[in-house]
């Protein structure tokens, strides 16, 4: 596989998430406030690319690079009959879903987006906040994209 762009790589992943949940705002690039989301934008994805980016190199001079990027996914769990562990539990059924390898990414046991890079995954712990105190749910959920 050549090496993959890393706008490529995310326009892949945004496109993906777009399709993974029935999102009222985004998915989005650029980071929002909570007080920039109202509720009835929620629930709303953001893919921030403040992470790090990491590189390693193989004996044979070929790099490895690796984009860590986090979603962080706004709910309302305001309405008092709506468990926000629920909802938080149903995006990270979607999220997962989403990911698992398919087709003929099923054969190399990796999702690739598309061809876009060679495998993308949650990796990490996922911070929730069900919103149980003040009806605001969060879910920051690590993404790694490897590239080839």
């Amino acid at each position: 596989m050549s090496a993959s762009s890393r706008e490529n790589a995310i326009a892949a992943l945004m496109s993906l998430l777009a399709a993974a949940y029935a999102w009222k705002s985004g998915p989005a690039r650029r980071l929002k406030l909570w007080n920039d989301v109202s509720t009835s934008a929620r629930p709303a994805c953001f893919l921030f690319e403040g992470g790090e980016d990491v590189y390693s190199w193989t004996e044979t001079a070929r790099v490895k690079r690796i984009i860590e990027v986090r979603l962080f996914i706004y709910l309302s769990a305001k309405d008092g009959s709506v468990v926000g562990a629920a909802l938080l539990n149903e995006v990270m059924d979607a999220l997962d879903a989403a990911l698992v390898p398919k087709g003929a990414d099923e054969l190399v046991g990796r999702n690739t987006l598309g061809g876009a890079v060679h495998h993308c995954l949650i990796e990490g712990k996922v911070l929730k906040d069900p919103g149980d105190l003040d009806g605001d749910a969060l879910l920051v959920v690590p993404v790694k994209i490897v590239l080839s």
